[in-house]
């Protein structure tokens, strides 16, 4: 089993209403010995629906829905969230990078994982960013199970840099 440790701390920017999601600023800091990776990364999740101007800045979009094609309906919709997570309780769809291939993933445990999709969307947005492998995303999250719901290559490079979140060197974190 692969061991990962990671740490993350979320600023609310805005807190959201009845009609806009919140919008949050997310640090992680990811260390994985097996891959020999330690990075630190900051993104921008926002949950949809949410102003126009927040939800094109994302880089990790949260919404409820069925289904892999919404994930990637949104995603395509929003070209620079390099992560899109679709769900429905349980149930969770996560389009990662910009191709087409699109996660399906079921909570392993009971309750409402709304928070835990949430979560795991970043986690995936940083597991991406450090440059790790998409197909061994899936062994970081004990709690969910994972399919491939699309049969697109996958991509775990950068859709895009800003300078706030990534370096020039589109798929590595910035570090302070």
């Amino acid at each position: 089993m692969t061991t990962l440790f990671a740490v993350m701390s979320r600023r609310a920017l805005t807190r959201g209403t009845a009609s806009h999601g919140p919008v949050y600023r997310i640090r992680t800091v990811l260390w994985h010995p097996d891959f020999r990776i330690s990075a630190v990364e900051e993104h921008l999740s926002v949950r949809l629906p949410a102003h126009k101007r927040w939800s094109q800045l994302a880089d990790v979009l949260i919404e409820h829905g069925t289904g892999a094609p919404r994930a990637a309906e949104t995603g395509a919709s929003h070209p620079g969230a390099l992560v899109v997570a679709v769900h429905q309780g349980s149930r969770c769809w996560m389009r990662l990078g910009a191709g087409a291939t699109v996660l399906a993933l079921e909570a392993a445990g009971q309750g409402d994982p709304q928070e835990s999709w949430e979560t795991l969307a970043s986690l995936a947005h940083a597991w991406l960013v450090a440059g790790l492998p998409a197909a061994a995303l899936g062994s970081a999250a004990p709690y969910a199970r994972w399919t491939q719901a699309s049969d697109s290559p996958w991509s775990n490079r950068r859709s895009r840099c800003r300078a706030d979140s990534a370096s020039p060197e589109c798929d590595r974190p910035t570090e302070e």
